[in-house]
């Protein structure tokens, strides 16, 4: 799972990578009606004749870019084993969570990676976290429960010394940048993007290049260069209903300095007399930013800059006796980008 968030510059979106032009050898493409009218199978081969499977359930997708990226990336026969499923992006968060920006499921059951649909830095790269969650569970470690990254990994890493030391743990116990599992997908996309300001896993260094040779080796071979990306805000969009006296947040990371975040909601049922709710941008547990919904005001925007480096959500909080159903755009941007 990757979470919602940004990088730092010159990258606008959280986690990844540093993006070249390319070549690449040509896509043969299957089209296979699928059993939902909405939806599409669509084959592509990687460099070396392997099908890569895209579920497409969004409109306007270049699945030839999604298959760019997958086929930039060091892999092996294991990427037949998993399905890339394409949705639209207000889908991820029913699909995967509200702090996810796309998920894996093949530890529990069929391999898909839910993704949502567009073309960008933060979807090459979380395309690449989410497919390292699959390299992981494809790659066994003798002795060690999953997850567990793959072998080299697991031993240049010190994870042995990590896990007895109580650092790192197998599930979400000590947080998800303490998450194994989390850790590999992390340093898997570190490998392909190579920009240490996009690395999430704060508390340690990413790859040195000794890692990276190790990781290529084992996994067959050097990747070549992603296919170029734009660098764009990256636009959340949720909409649903609250509860009486409830709260909901989309929470989101902004790895460096320089953020500007935008987060506008549309609220019914605001006419009353008095404060129905309040909308929030809230930072390392400070507000750094409120309004209220009183009588008559139906639409409220808040525009927070220079925020970052720092944990946040964008917030909805109620304080009536009555459902409140809203929609809520969350914008986020590097300032002047």
């Amino acid at each position: 799972m990757v979470r919602v968030g940004m990088a730092s510059a010159p990258s606008l979106l959280a986690f990844r990578g540093r993006i070249l032009a390319a070549l690449f050898v040509a896509l043969a493409f299957a089209l296979v009606a699928s059993s939902r009218a909405d939806a599409a199978i669509i084959r592509a081969q990687d460099a070396q004749g392997r099908t890569m499977t895209f579920d497409v359930r969004a409109t306007a997708v270049d699945t030839d870019w999604y298959a760019a990226v997958l086929r930039a990336t060091a892999h092996g026969d294991e990427i037949s084993d998993v399905t890339i499923r394409i949705v639209p992006e207000p889908q991820i968060e029913a699909l995967c969570g509200g702090a996810a920006a796309a998920c894996y499921t093949g530890q529990r059951g069929p391999a898909i990676i839910f993704v949502p649909a567009g073309k960008s830095a933060l979807l090459a790269g979380t395309l690449i976290h989410e497919y390292g969650h699959h390299i992981d569970t494809a790659w066994r470690v003798p002795g060690v429960p999953e997850l567990n990254g793959i072998p080299v990994w697991w031993a240049a890493r010190g994870m042995a010394s990590l896990v007895s030391s109580r650092q790192v743990a197998f599930d979400y116990s000590l947080g998800w940048s303490h998450s194994i599992g989390e850790i590999f997908a992390e340093d898997y996309a570190y490998i392909h993007t190579g920009d240490a300001d996009r690395y999430a896993i704060r508390w340690l260094s990413p790859p040195d290049e000794a890692l990276k040779t190790a990781m290529l080796a084992e996994l067959g071979g050097s990747p070549v260069a992603l296919p170029e990306l734009p660098e764009v805000p990256l636009v959340l969009i949720r909409s649903g209903t609250l509860v009486p006296r409830n709260s909901y947040s989309v929470p989101f990371l902004l790895l460096g300095p320089g953020r500007r975040v935008t987060f506008t909601v549309t609220l019914s049922r605001p006419q009353r007399k008095g404060i129905r709710a309040r909308a929030q941008i809230v930072c390392d547990g400070r507000v750094v930013a409120s309004q209220p919904f009183g009588k008559g005001r139906a639409r409220r925007t808040l525009d927070v800059p220079n925020l970052g480096p720092a944990g946040c959500d964008a917030r909805i909080v109620s304080n009536a006796g009555v459902m409140l159903s809203y929609n809520l755009r969350v914008r986020l941007a590097i300032e002047n980008a």
